[in-house]
């Protein structure tokens, strides 16, 4: 297990989560979080309303929630800390996933570490559309590599769900914006982010590139290393439901930063040790 993480940079683990769980924090994010009129903390980083996808998001899954419905454009940020009154249950189902001994277990068969700070945690309602790259840039370790993207869907996955996919690559593999032809560090961190990663993706599809993928169920999760280059097959038709789970965290013994910004020592952080297991970056 270590041994294939190490080289390939993911691992997929099948039925090691409590599906009826996970089927209830399903049910309970998307009949909450639909119909709320509120502002949420979102993926952007802003205080907003709910925002629905257009037409062709409607599509009709069965009558568990009344037939026809819309889907949310805009993920929910960081739902495991705070949430909005009305949404105290989500966030604590989100809390109880993600301090779980099935996910602790898990990392630390990959790493061996001892407690974990989780940094970030998406909640996306909807398939993605997202192209190559490292999430190295929001968030790695000094040095690169040993930080952590958990993926956990809520739902059964099928080929028409836009799941995500991996290149197979070595977890601490290291392609700097000086290889790719693009360093710049005097442009805005925002561009350099957009250069270097259309820059790694005209390479690797240079070479034709094998990719893992699954059509996860309930109870499933993938991991995949800072430095592993991903991105999120078509969804058919475009917008379909499809609820999932997003965390990036790191061993806390390591100094963190992000792709060009690494530390050379640890320093402390404003973290909420929340078990003797897992924190939170607040």
């Amino acid at each position: 297990m270590k041994r294939q993480y190490d080289e390939s940079g993911y691992y997929l683990f099948r039925g090691v989560m409590p599906p009826d769980e996970i089927g209830a924090l399903h049910d309970t994010a998307y009949d909450l979080v639909t119909p709320y009129r509120g502002k949420i903390l979102r993926q952007n980083g802003k205080l907003e309303f709910n925002q629905y996808l257009p037409e062709p998001a409607y599509q009709h899954w069965g009558t568990d929630h009344g037939g026809y419905t819309v889907l949310l454009a805009n993920p929910l940020l960081n739902g495991h800390i705070s949430l909005p009154e009305g949404l105290e249950p989500l966030s604590a189902a989100l809390r109880a996933l993600i301090t779980s001994s099935a996910l602790y277990d898990r990392l630390t068969q990959l790493d061996g570490a001892e407690h974990y700070t989780i940094h970030q945690t998406i909640l996306f309602f909807a398939a993605q559309t997202t192209a190559i790259h490292l999430d190295s840039w929001t968030l790695d370790t000094a040095p690169h590599g040993f930080a952590h993207t958990v993926w956990i869907p809520l739902q059964d996955m099928s080929y028409e769900s836009g799941v995500p996919c991996v290149i197979p690559w070595p977890r601490n593999k290291l392609v700097t914006e000086q290889e790719l032809g693009v360093a710049s560090s005097d442009l805005p961190f925002g561009e350099r982010y957009d250069r270097y990663q259309q820059a790694l993706s005209r390479r690797l599809l240079e070479s034709g590139p094998d990719v893992a993928t699954s059509f996860m169920r309930k109870g499933d999760c993938m991991v995949w290393s800072s430095l592993t280059p991903h991105c999120t097959l078509p969804s058919r038709p475009r917008y379909v439901k499809r609820l999932s789970l997003q965390l990036l965290l790191r061993p806390t013994h390591l100094p963190w930063g992000n792709f060009v910004n690494q530390p050379t020592q640890w320093t402390p952080d404003r973290a909420e040790q929340v078990s003797d297991r897992f924190s939170f970056l607040l």
